[in-house]
């Protein structure tokens, strides 16, 4: 979900739901819930709770920064973390159905919010309104 103005009235922020795929925009649910069909074909075994963790290591291993230890001591800079087998292959759909890892992490972590909330955005009703 990203935040955007009302082009006539800039004092009203609304919340976008949607993103583009292929040229045309989708609703960002029905696009996890794809993504998430299509790894559950690959690995069958692994959970929906297991896989923001997953995409967690998958998007600091994209940006360069999957390290061990604490990232403010120095001596661990140099020591970089390998992703498992597992991330391995779901890293690898990715990058073939040109996905970003950060941006689909975050996808996944936007469509966590309750049913409520989801069918409020899905129909457009919830927006942010400044006083």
């Amino acid at each position: 979900m990203y935040m955007g103005r009302d082009k006539n009235n800039p004092s009203i922020i609304y919340i976008n739901y949607q993103i583009r795929s292929n040229g045309k925009k989708i609703n960002i649910f029905d696009r996890v819930n794809q993504i998430k069909k299509d790894i559950k074909v690959l690995l069958p075994e692994i959970e929906d709770d297991k896989l923001i963790s997953m995409f967690s290591h998958m998007r600091r291993y994209y940006e360069g920064k999957l390290h061990y230890g604490r990232r403010t001591n120095p001596e661990n800079w140099d020591k970089k973390q390998d992703l498992t087998e597992a991330e391995k292959l779901i890293y690898d759909y990715l990058l073939k159905n040109k996905l970003n890892p950060s941006t689909t992490y975050r996808w996944m972590l936007t469509c966590r919010v309750p049913a409520d909330i989801k069918s409020n955005l899905i129909e457009g009703r919830l927006s942010y309104k400044k006083p």
